[in-house]
């Protein structure tokens, strides 16, 4: 209600709307306050503003029911990315990654929540999940050099040639050797010819 109050606006349900795509509209005006704060180093204001256009974007996809609109899963993607980026600049790495996840699990092709998330990776040691960040995007984006010049500097990776040895018995659930990433140049695996 404060974060309504203070910009200037009320919610949907206070002018006697459903919260449908009004919702959609009034977590557009969360993202864009966000990125104001942001922009003004109001760390804690651009998360604040964030969580509440992702609070909103929940409440109206459980009034809607099942299945999200396109323009509700991107907005919903691009705040957790947002709110990946504030992370990531207050060095709260955990919260950072878990953010990344919400947004790469709803749009893998996402490039940025795929790079934040394996530099937030990084910077706990958790290189498996980095290169998981990295690779996966890959897979979507080839082309991008942010997620290139990562790659490189993550090291040789293990021989995909033979796949990876999840070591679990799920086929689903991989898990990749950890490598140390001094002095060492990314290699690219041999291709395996197609089926």
């Amino acid at each position: 209600q404060a974060f309504w109050t203070q910009a200037g606006l009320r919610p949907a349900a206070e002018h006697g709307r459903p919260m449908d795509s009004t919702s959609d509209d009034e977590a557009g005006v969360c993202k864009a306050s966000g990125n104001r704060c942001f922009k003004a180093r109001d760390d804690a204001g651009a998360l604040r503003c964030y969580a509440e256009g992702l609070k909103l974007l929940a409440s109206a996809s459980a009034a809607v029911g099942p299945g999200c609109e396109e323009d509700a899963m991107e907005l919903e993607v691009a705040l957790h990315a947002n709110c990946a980026q504030v992370l990531i600049r207050q060095r709260k790495w955990l919260e950072c990654i878990e953010h990344c996840n919400a947004a790469v699990k709803l749009e893998p092709s996402h490039a940025k929540a795929a790079w934040r998330g394996a530099t937030a990776a990084l910077e706990v040691d958790m290189h498996d999940v980095a290169v998981s960040f990295v690779e996966n995007a890959l897979e979507f984006q080839p082309d991008c050099a942010e997620l290139l010049d990562l790659r490189r500097r993550l090291g040789p990776l293990p021989d995909l040639a033979d796949g990876y040895d999840s070591g679990s018995g799920d086929e689903n659930t991989i898990n990749v050797r950890k490598f140390s990433t001094k002095d060492r140049e990314w290699v690219e695996p041999p291709r395996r010819a197609p089926a």
